[in-house]
């Protein structure tokens, strides 16, 4: 099967490039578009989703949308995603995930995965009360770990791609605190193995 991405920023696309083997395996072809901007990718998403329609016919492929939360309702940003998707007749070919809040909660999910790229960082940071909970920490999640880089020693603070990146390529699928990561691993190996 075929997987294409559709993704609202390079560093998603960085972080996805590493992640998509580990959790699906390498029986599976993929393709990542980065749109630049969830803006972008909204405002192209219904007709790109029915270009992705007209082939679907002879094509063994899915289509998984990944966008930020960004603060918005995650219901109502899933329906209208789906509801494009309803429109172009697809469906059941397209699976929706929302990253909460944003898409540094997934790297401190895995915080071992971001103490090997930033050693400096605590160890016991997912211990402190606004960390339990990697999606529901408050005031933006790329925000936090920019200041905690900067706070454990790191001047230039989170470069987004790089960190993407580079975190990704340490992290465990299978041991990842962020629920908005679960949902997405346990989608994508849903999807993968519906065909099987």
């Amino acid at each position: 099967m075929h997987l294409e991405f559709l993704v609202e920023e390079l560093s998603a696309k960085f972080a996805l490039e590493q992640l998509i083997p580990k959790i699906v395996g390498p029986d599976h072809t993929f393709a990542i578009r980065d749109f630049g901007s969830k803006y972008e990718l909204m405002k192209k998403l219904e007709s790109r989703l029915r270009g992705y329609a007209k082939m679907m016919s002879d094509w063994d492929a899915r289509i998984v949308v990944l966008v930020d939360e960004d603060r918005q309702d995650c219901r109502a940003l899933k329906n209208e995603i789906m509801d494009m998707a309803k429109r172009a007749g697809i469906d059941d070919k397209v699976l929706c995930r929302i990253v909460v809040e944003e898409l540094e909660a997934w790297f401190f999910g895995d915080l071992g995965a971001l103490r090997k790229v930033y050693p400096k960082l605590s160890a016991s940071l997912h211990t402190q009360a606004r960390y339990r909970n990697p999606d529901r920490i408050p005031g933006g999640t790329w925000e936090h770990l920019d200041r905690l880089l900067r706070q454990s020693g790191y001047p230039e603070g989170l470069r987004k791609t790089e960190t993407a990146a580079m975190v990704a390529r340490y992290m465990d699928p299978w041991k990842n605190r962020s629920t908005s990561f679960c949902a997405f691993r346990d989608g994508l190996i849903r999807i993968t193995e519906e065909t099987r």
